[in-house]
C-alpha cells in the first residue's frame, strides 16, 4: 500500500527538520552526523518523490497544505 502524498509531504518535512537538528547536534559534539544525514538524505528522497506524485502541483504552498490535510485526516 503506497501512502497518499500528503501525508508523505508532511512526514518528510518532519524527517527533515528533525534530522537537521540532529546532524547540528552531533557536529557541535564534534563527531560526524552519519545517521543524521543519511535521515535527510531520506527525508528529502521521500519528499521529491512525493512531491512529483502530486496531481498538480503548486509550488510551496503544497506543504502548508499537506500539513492541513493529515491533520484533518487525523481529527476525521
Amino acid at each position: 500500500m503506497i501512502l497518499s502524498p500528503d501525508i508523505l509531504l508532511a512526514l518528510s518535512t518532519l524527517v527533515v527538520l528533525f534530522s537537521i537538528a540532529s546532524a547540528l547536534s552531533v557536529w557541535a559534539d564534534g563527531d560526524f552526523p552519519t545517521v543524521a544525514l543519511g535521515a535527510l538524505a531520506a527525508g528529502v528522497g521521500v519528499f521529491v518523490y512525493a512531491y512529483w506524485s502530486l496531481d498538480d502541483p503548486q509550488g510551496w504552498r503544497e506543504v502548508p497544505d499537506a500539513f492541513i490535510s493529515v491533520l484533518s485526516r487525523v481529527m476525521n
